[in-house]
């Protein structure tokens, strides 16, 4: 296990980590406590996981790296787009969306659509 290519993400985990853990028994904030503890293990498990990967199945290809700058400026813009015509439609025809609702469908969009450019820019290409 090379620790080298993760250093970061397992420092910066444990720090997140150690502040939710702050958030939740000292300050008694269980619902934010609990979000930031979970983000920190998160980062602390993908640093373990990409310390794990050999190096050879790691991709640096340029090829690979272009597309995925391509997939995700085009996920962000459809995203945008996405938010803008959300907020417009409910503010002159109010649905009813509460928050969770419209952010669960904005991050849910985006991250389809970003799968979507990414697929059709691997198929594809780029130019």
């Amino acid at each position: 296990m090379e620790l080298k290519r993760s250093k970061w993400q397992l420092i910066v985990g444990s720090i997140i980590l150690t502040f939710g853990l702050v958030l939740l028994v000292v300050f008694d904030l269980a619902f934010l406590g609990m979000g930031i503890v979970l983000s920190g293990l998160m980062l602390i498990f993908i640093g373990i996981h990409w310390a794990r990967k050999p190096k050879t199945e790691i991709p640096s290809d340029e090829r690979y790296i272009r597309i995925n700058e391509k997939a995700g400026f085009n996920a962000f813009w459809t995203t945008i787009g996405i938010l803008a015509v959300l907020t417009y439609v409910d503010f002159y025809y109010p649905l009813g969306l509460n928050f969770r609702e419209f952010f669960l469908t904005v991050v849910g969009v985006g991250m389809f659509s970003f799968h979507v450019h990414r697929f059709y820019y691997n198929r594809k290409g780029f130019k």
